[in-house]
């Protein structure tokens, strides 16, 4: 086998390891229970999974997605996560390897190593971010506010992987969530409503934090694009006669409540004005996040294309 493809097939199988870690972390974290202990079981029967049978994709498929217990169905989610997170460990390495994977970029792996697992975790903390928030409209601190103070560290200590400077990230999650949060206020006095969650600000400072100052502007514009389209295009999924809780005030074991709330928009009727849907919005940041990592490049060309003429 070329060893550029056996070093491809490692990554991506560490990458699916990974997003096996999050699908345990997306269903415990919300609910208060550690992800930890005990060791990964089924809800339905509660048998403890043993390890041949918690191999990433593989198991799900030979399992035919039921449990082995109780025949109790298995989320193709849990496969798509896996999935996903392999892939976007595989782009994410050759983005910092180089690609193709020649002698030189193989030697030179070293020096790639550290940038790409620090920025492989912040995708995984993305994914998870994004899954949480989208099941209860909760985005959890404990992802996000350890998670800007190590991204500061990153950006300094290895920003320059992905072209920002020692200081970037330092202004990059103050500006984060400075911005957010002057929409929140500006919005709340203008129509007395809470227009966006208190995780949102949380979350852009996070993202500030890794990317640097430089990634919010295409964050901002992409993730509110694709959440109006999502939201359109899913309009009765997202129709509710309130906003849910703010995120900020809810606790992880409070997370029933933003399940019924999302139960009851399933069944509301889709024909709800648009400033009465409620979408969370931080699936959709977390997405555009990941698009300005991996493409980087080109996003800050365009978006100095569009300047330019100015």
């Amino acid at each position: 086998m070329d060893l550029s493809l056996a070093i491809c097939l490692l990554v991506f199988f560490l990458g699916a390891s990974v997003g096996s870690f999050l699908n345990v972390v997306i269903y415990r974290l919300p609910h208060g229970l550690s992800v930890a202990k005990p060791r990964s079981y089924c809800p339905g029967c509660k048998k403890t999974i043993p390890a041949w049978e918690n191999v990433p994709l593989l198991s799900w498929i030979f399992l035919r997605a039921r449990c082995s217990g109780c025949a109790m169905k298995i989320s193709a989610r849990y496969l798509l996560i896996e999935a996903a997170m392999g892939v976007l460990a595989v782009a994410l390495f050759l983005d910092f390897a180089g690609h193709p994977l020649d002698a030189g970029a193989i030697m030179g792996l070293g020096t790639s190593l550290g940038p790409f697992v620090a920025y492989l975790m912040f995708v995984a903390a993305l994914v998870a971010i994004a899954f949480i928030d989208l099941d209860h409209f909760i985005i959890p601190d404990v992802i996000t506010l350890p998670g800007t103070v190590i991204g500061v560290c990153v950006s300094f200590l290895a920003g320059h992987a992905i072209g920002i400077g020692a200081t970037d990230g330092l202004i990059g999650a103050v500006a984060g969530a400075g911005f957010i949060i002057l929409i929140i206020v500006g919005y709340g006095a203008l129509t007395g409503r809470q227009g966006m969650g208190g995780g949102d600000w949380k979350l852009m400072a996070f993202i500030g934090a890794f990317l640097g100052w430089q990634a919010l502007p295409f964050v901002m514009l992409a993730g509110s694009v694709q959440g109006l389209v999502f939201a359109v295009a899913f309009r009765r999924a997202f129709a509710v006669e309130e906003l849910p809780p703010d995120p900020m005030e809810a606790s992880p074991k409070a997370a029933g409540t933003s399940q019924d709330t999302a139960a009851s928009a399933t069944e509301a009727s889709g024909s709800k004005p648009f400033s009465q849907l409620a979408v969370p919005f931080g699936p959709f940041l977390s997405v555009a996040a990941i698009e300005f990592l991996l493409f980087r490049v080109e996003i800050t060309g365009w978006m100095a294309n569009l300047v330019d003429p100015l």
